[in-house]
């Protein structure tokens, strides 16, 4: 992204604070850094990733082998994860370990190679829970070869596993097995994708994850920096899904459920940018808006056992509906930096699902929904423990914020929700729940998060948040779920 854009999102979207996540801003002005390692900075850092300044290497070639990693544990706990009387177990206590290792080598512009992979661990600590998990798996990361600025065209080219990911994650934040060529200027980055899923993404599964088994994927990203600070950006997914029709009657695997075969296309537009008010601080806005169209094949699955389902009933359907979210972030020159932000996003939904057409809008199925506003850490910013898919969805936000130290931060967020039509679910959402379809307020959520990014190898976050269940939930109105997160991660 174009520096000035990137400081622009940061402002308004709540990127990283100087010297966190292994940020550039540790070293001191007048250190030089080779070819290589800028390249590989510039390639390979990740917002969500720590990496130290100077990673162990070796030379091969004559040129640095450069390995890295990070070593990341995570416990969430959830009180009344699932609301409604249909699964009795109430509480979650999940335990996520992960060591991520990864390789870069350059020849310069004209090539570089880079790999990663993960050892990933996760255990239910509580006994009985839903779902119960205890998994020990192998999963790649991004593996790719990429050109930069090919003959000085300003062109690149890049395959593999890549990393997709947009500046408030609304639309992509996922890694996919792609094609992908870009064009750069000072002010203007167009690029475009194709991408398919060519082989399980771990080591536990024998299959590609049905979401995304046989499907093509066209992604295109135009970025404008208009004006010092202020940016337009286009976006558009093209989803074509050709795995083959289940029929009615048909017995499946649960876990290679595919209820949803479809032909999509997302249009988007995203404006953003920060103004100076003098000594009154800095204003951050957004403005997202995205359409999708298509036609879809849903498949209605009834559980036979534990394992299998049986596909009961499939429907034929248009798809047509929008979304938008907008807010602003205002950051005063005070001591500590305090910050205001409030958001409100819309998803449409259906005001009658017999017609023949989903009116509802739904998100591109690789999205993240993390922003930050203004801290050093990104989080969900539609609810920590209620994390909705933006379908059928009112969501206000209001929140407030406080820079700790050289490099952390504390913010308090609330979140109110509404749906747009009366439903008897969500479309995806963190904790499983069971609304009446009758009436539309969702509910209200709490979320305290603190994020300690002081040293350049360890990083920690702590979240608490609780949810309040509104009317849609019957006779479950007013009833709270609690979550309780706490990350910790050293990088190698």
């Amino acid at each position: 992204m174009l520096a000035r854009v990137a400081l622009a999102g940061w402002l308004a979207l709540g990127g990283p604070a100087a010297g966190a996540g292994g940020e550039a801003s540790f070293l001191e002005p007048d250190v030089e850094e080779d070819e290589d390692a800028s390249l590989r900075e510039r390639l390979t850092e990740r917002e969500d990733e720590r990496r130290p300044l100077r990673p162990w290497s070796v030379p091969v070639a004559g040129r640095p082998l450069t390995v890295s990693g990070e070593y990341e544990l995570e416990i969430g706990f959830l009180r009344r994860q699932v609301i409604g009387e249909a699964v009795p177990e109430e509480n979650r206590l999940l335990l996520e370990q992960e060591i991520e290792v990864e390789a870069f080598y350059s020849f310069g512009r004209p090539l570089s190679l880079f790999a990663q992979a993960r050892v990933r661990m996760e255990e239910d600590l509580l006994p009985d829970t839903f779902e119960e998990v205890s998994d020990y798996y192998v999963e790649r990361g991004e593996m790719w070869l990429i050109s930069e600025d090919i003959g000085g065209s300003g062109v690149s080219v890049d395959a593999g596993r890549l990393d997709f990911e947009d500046d408030r994650r609304w639309w992509w934040d996922d890694e996919l097995d792609a094609v992908r060529a870009a064009f750069e200027t000072e002010t203007l980055e167009i690029s475009g994708a194709l991408a398919r899923e060519l082989a399980p993404s771990r080591s536990d599964q024998s299959f590609v994850d049905p979401e995304h088994d046989r499907v093509l994927r066209v992604l295109g990203e135009l970025s404008w920096e208009w004006s010092e600070d202020h940016a337009l950006e286009l976006f558009l997914v093209y989803h074509d899904d050709r795995a083959p029709d289940v029929r009615p009657g048909e017995v499946v695997s649960r876990e290679r459920e595919d209820d949803s075969n479809a032909r999509l296309l997302w249009l988007g537009a995203r404006s953003m940018g920060v103004g100076q008010l003098g000594p009154r601080g800095l204003l951050g806005y957004w403005v997202d808006v995205g359409w999708v169209r298509g036609r879809e094949r849903f498949v209605e699955f009834e559980e036979l056992s534990a394992r299998r389902s049986v596909a009961d009933e499939v429907l034929r359907r248009d798809v047509s509906g929008w979304g938008l979210d907008v807010g602003l972030s205002w950051i005063l020159p005070w001591h500590l930096e305090p910050r205001f932000f409030g958001s409100y996003a819309f998803g449409s939904g259906d005001p009658d699902p017999e017609e023949g057409t989903d009116r509802s809008f739904r998100q591109t199925g690789l999205q993240a929904n993390e922003a930050g506003f203004g801290g050093v850490e990104r989080f969900p910013h539609y609810g920590l423990l209620l994390d909705p898919e933006l379908s059928n969805l009112h969501v206000v936000t209001l929140g407030a914020g406080l820079s700790l130290l050289r490099s952390s931060s504390l913010d308090l967020v609330y979140h109110h929700f509404q749906l747009v039509e009366a439903a008897s679910s969500l479309r995806d959402a963190r904790i499983e729940v069971e609304l009446d379809a009758r009436h539309r307020h969702l509910g209200d959520e709490l979320d305290l998060v603190l994020a300690v990014e002081e040293w350049e190898r360890v990083e920690f976050d702590v979240a608490l948040s609780a949810f309040r269940a509104g009317s849609a939930f019957g006779v479950e109105r007013g009833t709270f779920s609690y979550g309780g997160f706490f990350a910790f991660r050293v990088a190698f």
